[in-house]
């Protein structure tokens, strides 16, 4: 009786099946070695390279990494902003704020939104409101966002009162300060004072 020789291609594919097959279990049973926090840096780096896909995947996986933390949501929100993706970016600065309902990021975040998109001023200013600490001790950024959105609702008074109250909290940041100087001149305002 002879035996027959398999042929070379049979063999070939059947090594390969078998390599393949390792090296899925190999991926099934990966360790993602990075944290968190590394993953969210990554994202930062990648938007900074304007590598939009990139930078929302690595902060996804921050965020499901580390399910505490609010940063990565911002950061998933503020790449959405940059790209007029006003609703996706709503979303995400909404998701933060319900994991931390007194981040003042996500809140002045959350008001640019309804700012660029011309609606809903009046929420931008409850969600400020109920984030912010005292006028005196909440930060000259978001005291900027408050008063742009009172103005945008009507309130001029209003908004040049916090203008004023942001100056005083600008200090040394010439950037904000100019700003705030700006939406002040625009409300009929002399600005920052020196």
């Amino acid at each position: 009786m002879k035996i027959k020789s398999i042929p070379i291609f049979f063999l070939i594919l059947s090594i390969s099946l078998n390599i393949s097959c390792a090296h899925v279990s190999a991926v099934l049973n990966y360790e993602d070695p990075l944290t968190a926090e590394e993953h969210n840096n990554l994202g930062v780096a990648y938007e900074k390279e304007e590598k939009y896909k990139l930078a929302i995947k690595e902060y996804k996986l921050a965020s499901k990494k580390d399910e505490e933390l609010v940063t990565p949501l911002i950061n998933i929100g503020n790449v959405y902003f940059k790209q007029g993706k006003y609703k996706d970016a709503r979303k995400y600065y909404l998701k933060a704020l319900k994991k931390d309902n007194k981040n003042v990021l996500a809140a002045n975040n959350l008001g640019n939104v309804y700012l660029e998109t011309g609606k809903e001023f009046d929420k931008g200013i409850e969600v400020l409101i109920e984030t912010l600490p005292p006028a005196e001790i909440a930060p000259a950024f978001a005291l900027d966002t408050l008063a742009v959105l009172y103005s945008a609702s009507g309130s001029r008074e209003k908004a040049i009162e916090l203008l004023q109250i942001a100056c005083s909290r600008a200090e040394d940041d010439e950037e904000i300060k100019s700003e705030i100087s700006l939406h002040l001149e625009e409300l009929g305002g002399n600005g920052c004072s020196n």
